[in-house]
């Protein structure tokens, strides 16, 4: 009986080497196929190209006025404050670049999504389209501001340790040498 059982893994790990030694050898062969040479896709499994989203610009010019100089703006800022050396914080940039990439074109193309049903909706419940636009702009415009004024604030942290360090260490006018404040001038 030992025997036999002896002989059923030893058959069986045999079986199992050559089995994955088989599945090895398939894998490699299909590989080196070249390209189209391996079994053919049905037409409805085969992936359909995404088109591609349209760039916030083109989004933009579709917008009614005042909408769409208020939304040139504020990618204008974006912009502008992208471009600049020294860009802000890894916080004021994040939100620069999801503003651009994110939350003007989201909004805009939903905007440009509505139905006139939808419009009529809206409007039946007192918030016209045009106006939940203005709305969302300016808070995306606030945002904007918001976070570029931080910028300023570094410039005043600047300010200030110049300030102190002119405190803290006055030169004398008429020796030239350092003095502490509190200590008092030999002479």
């Amino acid at each position: 009986m030992t025997a036999v059982l002896l002989l059923l893994v030893i058959f069986g790990g045999i079986a199992l080497i050559v089995y994955v030694d088989n599945t090895t050898k398939a894998g490699r062969r299909a590989a080196r196929l070249p390209p189209g040479r391996g079994e053919a896709l049905p037409a409805a499994a085969k992936p359909l190209p995404t088109p591609a989203p349209a760039p916030v610009e083109s989004l933009v010019l579709r917008l009614p006025e005042p909408q769409r100089t208020r939304a040139w703006a504020i990618l204008c800022a974006v912009a502008d404050a992208q471009a600049a050396p020294g860009t802000a914080d890894a916080r004021t940039a994040y939100l620069l670049a999801e503003t651009r990439r994110t939350y003007l074109p989201e909004t805009v193309r939903a905007y440009l999504a509505l139905t006139e049903g939808a419009r009529e909706r809206l409007a039946g419940q007192g918030q016209p389209a045009d106006t939940l636009l203005a709305e969302q702009l300016a808070l995306i415009e606030d945002g904007v501001r918001e976070a570029l004024r931080h910028d300023h604030a570094a410039a005043d942290r600047l300010m200030t340790q110049g300030r102190f360090l002119r405190e803290r260490f006055q030169v004398e006018e008429r020796g030239g040498e350092l003095r502490l404040p509190g200590e008092r001038a030999e002479g």
